[in-house]
């Protein structure tokens, strides 16, 4: 571990039990005004806030953080041959369990200072250019066939469609409609890997779509319906809108073709790739029902913390589970989720963010992990946390190869 790495992980500790003296206010003080990077990580980290949810969150997950601690933190004398970085997020331990971040100083020093690191030689990969984290970018399809990408569109009014005004502004995109007897023409927002993006629907409703995903959708939503389709993962905040009759106006969403969601004013998060073993729909508040197309009287009544799961190579059921939310969101909440995660099923995650092609040397090795990773490094940063677990890479252009688990 890097001497300063434990240095200010244990002065950090000291200053969340406000045991700090001036010398090492100071030499704190000097350390977070250093850079962004650390000037974040110490806000999120010491925040009041933050530490209020790392206190609920360690409740409710120390069983699992425990028994991962003892398995992978070396203390005193035990296991002296070989420290790992313990991917455990800020919020996962708090004062209380600071030991374990001292114990584990190099995952801090990995996430606070992963450029300096970098320069230091730390990355023993073959030189390559480095991937970067998804950033926001889209691709729109107007009716008419014509695309605009908008990446390169300047924020402002970027099309009209019908009476429809369709505006960018930063990674938002929205539609301003308030004539519901526009005639109905049908827009598609798509994402590539690598890029994310946001868009308001003519309703008022939110939509967040993570990488390698797609929606269409009406301009106008007319005759007293709301209905879109999507691909890939995205998140809902559906907008409640009344009738004339003052009955709540129907959300629709067809995932994929393959299963229908109705819904009248709720937040849920679907997810419906193709490459993976399960269309997942997660209800994080109202009520969904969700039916199979091809079976319509095959269908489920989702509560608030549930998921819905349809096996993609298993047509005519659909089972519910209870929902770890926090894992379910962790794409649109800036983290991946690695709990019980799969290196396979990480990988393809990756594949989608870096906009990578990820192939496997000597097969898919079994491997899982555990923790939360911010979603804002770059693939080489992500994937040296990675070496710690024993995971072998390299990269080679746009493909990152896994050569093997020691």
């Amino acid at each position: 571990m890097n001497e300063m790495s434990r240095n200010i992980a244990g002065l950090i500790m000291k200053y969340l039990n406000d045991e700090l003296n001036d010398q090492e206010k100071q030499e704190l003080d000097e350390w977070v005004h250093q850079s962004e990077d650390h000037q974040r990580f110490f806000r999120q980290f010491t925040g009041e806030e933050a530490f209020a949810a790392t206190l609920e969150e360690y409740e409710t997950s120390k069983g699992i953080v425990l028994t991962k601690i003892k398995e992978e933190i070396h203390f005193g004398a035990q296991r002296r041959s070989k420290s790992r970085i313990v991917w455990l997020n800020r919020r996962t331990l708090t004062a209380a369990a600071a030991s374990v971040i001292i114990a584990g100083g190099a995952w801090l020093w990995w996430v606070t200072d992963k450029k300096e690191k970098r320069v230091t030689a730390t990355v023993t990969v073959q030189p390559a250019h480095d991937r970067q984290p998804a950033s926001e970018g889209a691709v729109l399809k107007l009716a008419d066939g014509k695309e605009i990408i908008l990446d390169d569109a300047q924020n402002g009014a970027v099309a009209i469609q019908g009476n429809t005004r369709v505006t960018k502004q930063g990674g938002l995109l929205s539609y301003n409609n308030n004539d519901e007897g526009d005639t109905v023409l049908y827009n598609t927002l798509s994402t590539p890997e690598g890029k994310i993006y946001k868009l308001l629907l003519p309703d008022g409703s939110m939509v967040w779509l993570n990488a390698a995903s797609s929606i269409r959708f009406p301009t106008a939503f007319t005759n007293g319906q709301r209905s879109v389709e999507i691909t890939g993962e995205v998140y809902f905040e559906v907008a409640s809108v009344r009738l004339g009759s003052g009955e709540k106006m129907p959300f629709q969403v067809t995932a994929n073709q393959r299963a229908r969601i109705n819904v009248l004013g709720t937040h849920f998060n679907v997810n419906a790739y193709d490459n993976e073993a399960l269309l997942r729909t997660t209800l994080l508040e109202g009520s969904v029902r969700i039916q199979l197309m091809q079976e319509p009287g095959n269908a489920v009544v989702l509560k608030a913390g549930e998921q819905a799961q349809i096996r993609n190579a298993q047509a005519g059921r659909i089972t519910v589970h209870h929902a770890n939310i926090k894992n379910v969101m962790g794409w649109k909440d800036g983290y991946f989720s690695l709990d019980d995660l799969s290196l396979e099923a990480l990988m393809r995650e990756v594949e989608r963010w870096y906009d990578v092609e990820v192939v496997y040397e000597k097969g898919i090795p079994v491997k899982s992990f555990f923790g939360k990773v911010n979603r804002d490094l770059s693939l080489l940063d992500f994937m040296e946390g990675l070496k710690d677990w024993g995971v072998r890479f390299r990269l080679e252009g746009r493909k990152l190869i896994i050569t093997g688990i020691e």
